[in-house]
């Protein structure tokens, strides 16, 4: 059976509607920070309580999640015999030659050039010092292997090497835009001076350039893109999968209405939620009313649109659990065990065990459960898979 699409989607403690994402000065570091938070937010963010007592120092009081029977709050309309339109997945010869100097163009087989002239699209390794007033800023100098046209930099910094050759050192005058994050920058006049130390070039391909690439594990060219192309089809699937299921589930919420919410559950995720942010804030060297007043405008404000974001990430959840107390399904010990083990290889454990020191059995539970219910609304629909450049519609019935 294949899973493996639904299970990280539901954890409340990373309910991401509620965005944080300033810009850095010149690349974003923000979702590396905001990464290694959540890592540890999956562990920490369910610790609400510390206190002493005689026998104890310190413990730790996990919050349980709130139980709820979904029929309560969700009305149901048909998720029998739903018809749904899927565009297909395919992987064509190009796609496997653009991945495969993708990947060569992060490899040791990759030569810089210390001649020529920077293009559109070229990958430069540079060095920019940025002074404001003749004075060089926090933040604004470094080296960096850029991207042109990827808009990693503020506007004009990446146009502004078009042209520029190798070895070269130009001045850049630039405005940083009026709502920059940093308010010492925003709207302000500044100087990029920039080296173009090398251009990147991405040799053809061929038996030694693969080798090389490869640190020896494939010597030729068509053992190296068969095994590309194994792999992108497999992502194909994924990729095909999940569309499959999102179709579903917009069908099923379009003719299904959640009444109310489970306030308990609301109040838990929320309470996750905040948990996650503090660990955020931490990260930012901030207090939490800080970083809040600093990203979202007063508490208040952010508590409001934090409930929201929570009401909506717990709308499939509810729609799905709806329809499995409807057919009366659950999992059983044998279906836990084989989803477990499949997404723990999925996910990269070591052990199935090491996934439920992450995640407890009652969550892992809902999740399997999810994906059977999904299962059932595929194998009860109607796919019309819709091929490029076709105008009619292929129709498979999953039976």
């Amino acid at each position: 059976m294949k899973r493996k699409n639904v299970l990280m989607a539901f954890s409340c403690a990373c309910v991401m509607a509620v965005s944080v994402a300033p810009a850095a000065v010149m690349a974003d570091e923000t979702e590396a920070v905001e990464t290694e938070a959540a890592a540890e937010s999956e562990t920490d963010a369910d610790v609400i309580v510390e206190e002493d007592t005689e026998d104890v120092t310190e413990a730790e009081t996990e919050a349980v999640r709130p139980t709820y029977t979904a029929l309560d709050y969700v009305v149901l309309g048909e998720y029998k015999g739903l018809t749904v339109q899927v565009d297909s997945v395919e992987v064509t010869d190009e796609d496997v030659l653009a991945e495969a100097e993708e990947l060569i163009s992060y490899s040791d087989a990759v030569e810089w050039l210390t001649e020529g002239t920077v293009q559109e699209g070229d990958t430069v390794d540079i060095t920019y010092v940025g002074t404001l007033d003749g004075v060089e800023f926090d933040g604004g100098s470094g080296d960096y292997e850029l991207e042109i046209g990827s808009g990693t930099f503020i506007d004009g910094f990446e146009e502004g090497l078009i042209g520029v050759e190798a070895g070269e050192t130009v001045d850049l005058n630039l405005t940083f835009p009026e709502d920059y994050y940093y308010d010492e920058l925003a709207g302000q006049d500044v100087v990029f001076t920039v080296t173009v130390n090398s251009i990147m070039s991405v040799p053809e391909l061929s038996d030694e350039v693969v080798e090389t690439a490869t640190d020896g594990e494939y010597t030729d060219v068509d053992s190296y893109l068969e095994y590309i192309r194994s792999y992108l089809e497999e992502d194909a699937d994924d990729t095909w999968l999940y569309n499959v299921q999102e179709a579903l589930y917009t069908a099923l919420a379009a003719g299904s209405e959640i009444t109310e919410y489970p306030q308990d559950l609301v109040d838990y995720c929320v309470d996750d939620a905040v948990a996650y942010y503090e660990l955020i804030a931490g990260y930012y060297s901030m207090e939490y009313t800080d970083f809040i007043e600093a990203y979202f405008g007063s508490e208040e404000e952010f508590m409001e649109l934090l409930e929201d974001a929570v009401k909506e990430s717990l709308q499939q959840e509810l729609l799905l659990i709806a329809v499995a107390e409807t057919e009366e399904m659950e999992i059983s010990d044998e279906e836990y065990q084989e989803c477990l083990e499949e997404y723990a290889e999925y996910y990269g454990c070591e052990t199935p065990e090491e996934m439920e020191e992450y995640y407890s059995k009652e969550d892992l539970t809902r999740y399997f459960l999810m994906d059977k219910v999904y299962e059932f609304l595929q194998e009860n629909a109607v796919i019309e898979v819709i091929s490029e450049g076709e105008t009619e519609t292929e129709t498979e019935t999953e039976a």
